[in-house]
Parts: C-alpha cells; sequence; structure tokens
C-alpha cells in the first residue's frame, strides 16, 4: 500500500530513493512528497503562489495610499511617515509583500524601507503609464535590482486585446532574462480573467476583487480553471475598498471607506440589494468579540485557493486587526484539524466496526 509521509518522517526513518520511488527503511513503498503548498512562521501563513517558486503571506499590503494625506502625485510628509511606521509594522507581523504604486509616489520610499532586507520583502509592482512594458520593468529592477511581481492592468472589456498580448510578450521575456520573478494581471472581470486565461501563455497569477460578498456571486467559472492551471489568486478589495466599514457599528473611531462613493453592491458588477448584503453579512458567523471587517478579512484568509488578501491600510489600527484576524483564522483551522484527527484517532480504535457492514467498504476505500 502507498503511504504518504513527510519529508522529514521520510529521512528520519532512514528512507532511501530508488527507480521506483521512495522506500523507506522498513521496506514500505512511499509517495513521492507533494510541493510544499503552505508553511507558518511565528503568527504569519505563507501559501505558494500558484506554481512559482515564491511563497507570499497571507496578509500582503495593499499599495493605495491615505488620500487625506494626498498631495500632488504622493503624500506629503506626515502622510508618507505614517505609511512607512504602518508597512514597517507589517514587517514586524511577518507580511512579505507590499504593492507598490508609481503614480502614487511610493517607488523611491519603497526602495528607502526595503534597504538591507531586500531577501525578505517581496515588491509587486503594476505598469499605470503608457509606458513599454519594456521600459518600465527595466526602471523598476533598477531601482529594487529585480521585480518580484510585476502584472499590468487588463481593463474590464471581454477579451484580452492584440496590444495587451505584445506587452505580455515583453513580460514573458523580461522574466526569462531574470528581471521579474512572477507576472500577472490584475482585473475586476470575469470574462477577462478567462480570457488571459487562454491567451496569456505562463500566466502566474491573477489579481481580482474578492470579499464575502462579491465571491457569493461571481468567478463560479474561473477559479477552478485558474486553479487547475496552477495560476495564483491574489484578492484585492477583500474589504470591498473599506466599504464594508458602512456596514459596521463595531467600527474603530476613524474608520471610513477609501472613497465615500464606494458601495459594496454596484450596478456595473452584479447587483446586489442591501437585503441581500444583510443576509450574506450573518452568514459569517461572527465571533462576540470580533469586528464586521475582522470576519470579513479571516473570510478571505479561510479560501485555500487564495493565496493573499491585500487590503489598504491606512490607520496602525487596521494593521492590527488584519493580523489579529488572521492569527484567529490560523488557530481556527488548527482546532478543525485536531478535531479531525481526534475522529481519525476514534475509528482507528473502533476499527472496521466503526461503520455497518453494508458501508465498511467506504472505510476501505478512504484509508486507500
Amino acid at each position: 500500500m502507498t503511504v504518504p509521509i513527510l519529508r522529514r518522517e521520510f529521512l528520519k526513518h532512514g528512507g532511501r530513493v530508488l527507480a521506483g520511488g521512495l522506500v523507506a527503511a522498513n521496506g514500505t513503498t512511499l509517495a513521492e512528497p507533494q510541493p510544499l503548498r503552505e508553511y507558518r512562521r511565528g503568527g504569519m501563513l505563507y501559501r505558494r503562489l500558484g506554481s512559482t517558486d515564491l511563497f507570499v503571506s497571507t496578509l500582503s499590503f495593499g499599495s493605495h495610499i491615505n488620500p487625506a494625506y494626498r498631495v500632488g502625485g504622493g503624500l506629503n510628509d506626515e502622510g508618507q511617515s505614517r505609511r512607512d511606521r504602518h508597512i514597517a509594522k507589517a514587517f514586524d507581523y511577518g507580511v512579505n509583500m507590499v504593492d507598490v504604486y508609481e503614480n502614487a509616489g511610493q517607488w523611491e520610499p519603497m526602495a528607502e524601507l526595503v534597504k538591507g532586507r531586500r531577501d525578505k520583502v517581496l515588491v509587486s509592482i503594476c505598469r499605470q503609464f503608457s509606458e513599454f512594458v519594456g521600459n518600465h520593468i527595466d526602471q523598476a529592477a533598477q531601482l529594487y535590482g529585480h521585480v518580484d511581481l510585476y502584472r499590468i492592468y487588463v481593463g474590464d472589456a471581454s477579451a484580452v486585446s492584440p496590444r495587451q498580448i505584445e506587452d505580455w510578450d515583453v513580460m514573458r521575456r523580461a522574466k526569462r532574462m531574470g528581471k521579474v520573478r512572477a507576472i500577472g494581471i490584475s482585473t475586476h472581470n470575469e470574462s477577462m480573467m478567462l480570457s488571459a486565461l487562454k491567451e496569456f501563455e505562463g500566466l502566474d497569477y491573477i489579481m481580482f476583487p474578492y470579499n464575502f460578498i462579491h465571491a457569493r456571486a461571481d468567478y463560479s467559472e474561473v477559479l477552478p480553471k485558474a486553479i487547475q492551471q496552477g495560476v495564483g489568486l491574489i484578492a484585492i478589495k477583500p474589504l470591498a475598498a473599506g466599504s464594508i466599514v458602512k456596514l459596521d457599528p463595531k467600527a474603530p473611531p476613524g474608520s471610513k471607506p477609501e472613497n465615500s462613493r464606494i458601495q459594496v453592491y454596484k450596478k456595473t458588477n452584479r447587483q446586489l440589494l442591501p437585503a441581500v448584503v444583510t443576509k450574506l453579512t450573518e452568514s459569517l458567523n461572527r465571533m462576540p468579540d470580533e469586528s464586521l471587517c475582522q470576519a470579513a478579512i479571516r473570510f478571505v484568509y479561510s479560501r485555500p485557493f487564495i493565496t493573499s488578501a491585500m487590503p489598504g491600510m491606512f490607520q496602525e489600527h487596521e494593521v492590527d486587526d488584519n493580523y489579529g484576524a488572521l492569527s484567529r483564522q490560523i488557530k481556527l483551522g488548527q482546532n478543525q484539524h485536531e478535531a479531525l484527527n481526534a475522529a481519525r484517532r476514534l475509528c482507528d480504535a473502533f476499527g472496521p466496526n466503526w461503520l455497518p457492514s453494508h458501508y465498511r467498504w467506504l472505510d476501505q476505500r478512504w484509508r486507500v
């Protein structure tokens, strides 16, 4: 019988590799270890980005800057100091990816922040101007040494354009040359995501809006295809650009949407009536001491196919709350695994008699 085993256990028991696969010291044939999909360090969970060799923190830091401190193409001194402080705190929590918008004046501040820790931080960049992709990548690579994640925003049309396909070929060449480690797209539209999965060879990841409300209505076709193709999925707007705050009477003082006109249900997407939003909110199973925002982002963390949730964080308590929600999700996940393991041990104690005789074939199938 083939038995799955962890690599450390394989080595511990004196296993060896033969032509037919892995063989333990006692002669038992072992299943080839599966590639690591996630691991935990401290209170942070890291997940593999699709089929790449990058492991991204389940909480990452979004690119949007606080509009209250925006001046021209960047932040004033106070706003920049606040953002830098929040990012540094996120690093302390184990966050290892930051999305950086050039049109928000964040390229140079981020280069300063990652000095001395470049090998520990994944820099994510999106082209926002009409500049040639190749030049843009070269400029970013010169500043950061290389670009970890590079994407183009492909808009919300029904299919990618010939120009976008040309851009994609340039991105693929840049990756082959070692300037970029992973290439992807961002879009708000499922049709565009499906088109990219079909047309963009070597697509490593997709950034798309995903939160507990829109997740129930959209993406039913694209998610299985992306997972099957080994494409990483990064959730932007996990709190609907902060608009879920408007539904939360327990939101801390100063919490507000990034833009007061943003709402969680829009005619430009699939319309969701307020009554539907209320029902979906009730389905989150919030804990007594948990804010709606924490429950909402915990929902995104709980989706195993989502590599990372990338909210914008404008206040220090938002960094704390988002990390706290992840810690809670990890603990809940551990409790669930412990419950399953306890159930399995109980079944082992009962042996084959734990099922009625006419269902014992199920036990054999499960164990194999």
